[in-house]
């Protein structure tokens, strides 16, 4: 998952993932700096054609927002 810290929308999306039980790792793009944050945020940008957040890949596919119907079959 991408996100930010300040955004209550990745915060849903990870209250949901927690709650599935599912292996996951946060990329926090605002706790990151320098070619690292950059080269994040280009990989949400590839992925999604958007700079916003929360984004949760699962291989190819993905899944922009918090939308608990996509995110379980993203994760099922």
């Amino acid at each position: 998952m991408y996100g930010l810290t300040t955004c209550p929308h990745c915060k849903k999306v990870l209250e949901f993932l927690k709650k599935s039980g599912v292996k996951f790792k946060v990329v926090w793009l605002d706790e990151i700096k320098g070619e690292e944050r950059k080269k994040a945020i280009e990989e949400v940008h590839k992925l999604s054609g958007s700079y916003s957040v929360p984004v949760v890949v699962r291989g190819e596919r993905w899944v922009l927002g918090y939308n608990p119907q996509k995110l379980k079959e993203l994760i099922s």
